[in-house]
């Protein structure tokens, strides 16, 4: 998951099914299948990626600047 602090996408090593929540838990994107993750559109803080990928989930913080 990488760049990480993110301005305009967030790309993926591979295409995984992928959930942004913010810092209260409330999820702000769900996207299937995907390895770059448009995340122009939300504010600037600290999100939490939920990453599913051949059935095992991965949560990792990113900053969006």
């Amino acid at each position: 998951v990488y760049p990480n602090p993110a301005i305009n996408q967030i790309n993926i090593n591979k295409f995984v099914d992928i959930k942004v929540y913010n810092v209260i838990g409330d999820m702000i994107i769900s996207e299937n299948n995907v390895n770059v993750l448009d995340v122009s559109k939300i504010k600037s803080g600290m999100y939490m990626l939920q990453i599913t990928y051949e059935n095992k989930t991965i949560n990792k913080r990113i900053i969006k600047e």
